[in-house]
């Protein structure tokens, strides 16, 4: 038992080690340029813009540098660039106010289709458990049995 008490030390302690947070890293032009787009027309990320010689790339690249040289943080170099450009410059849409509906429609129009998908399945095995509905002869159903026995015996007679 003396042995296996280290041991357990030793596995919280090395649990703890890794759970520790990270100490936060300094934004990045990488980091920032992955959440706007080229304004060059080619609606790319700005880090993807494949554009060999592209200028608006080189220019948006050059003022995160120079804005991260300044000091600031990513979420004011991004806003920066909101200003000048509108919100058509953020690769995914803010997650507030009217754009909500950019990010929740998806899952409510898959929900609503599962919804849809479960009552049809639904109807469809109860339909098929049902017994056929039983058939009851009525009037009509004489009327045409006596024509098939007349018929019958014109045919056993043969032809006149």
């Amino acid at each position: 038992m003396k042995l296996k008490m280290p041991l357990v030390i030793r596995f919280l302690l090395t649990g703890l080690f890794f759970a520790t947070p990270v100490a936060a890293q300094e934004p990045t032009v990488g980091d920032i340029s992955k959440e706007l787009v080229c304004q060059c027309g080619c609606n790319m990320v700005l880090s993807n813009c494949t554009h060999a010689e592209c200028a608006w790339r080189d220019a948006m690249t050059a003022s995160i540098e120079e804005q991260l040289a300044q000091g600031k943080s990513k979420g004011e170099i991004i806003q920066s660039f909101v200003d000048q450009y509108g919100e058509q410059v953020l690769a995914a849409p803010p997650k507030s106010g009217f754009n909500l509906i950019a990010w929740f429609t998806p899952f409510v129009a898959l929900a609503a289709g599962g919804v849809i998908v479960y009552f049809l399945l639904r109807t469809w095995v109860l339909k098929g458990r049902q017994p056929p509905p039983m058939y009851e002869p009525g009037a009509e159903d004489e009327e045409y049995r006596r024509r098939l026995e007349k018929e019958l015996e014109e045919f056993e007679e043969g032809p006149r």
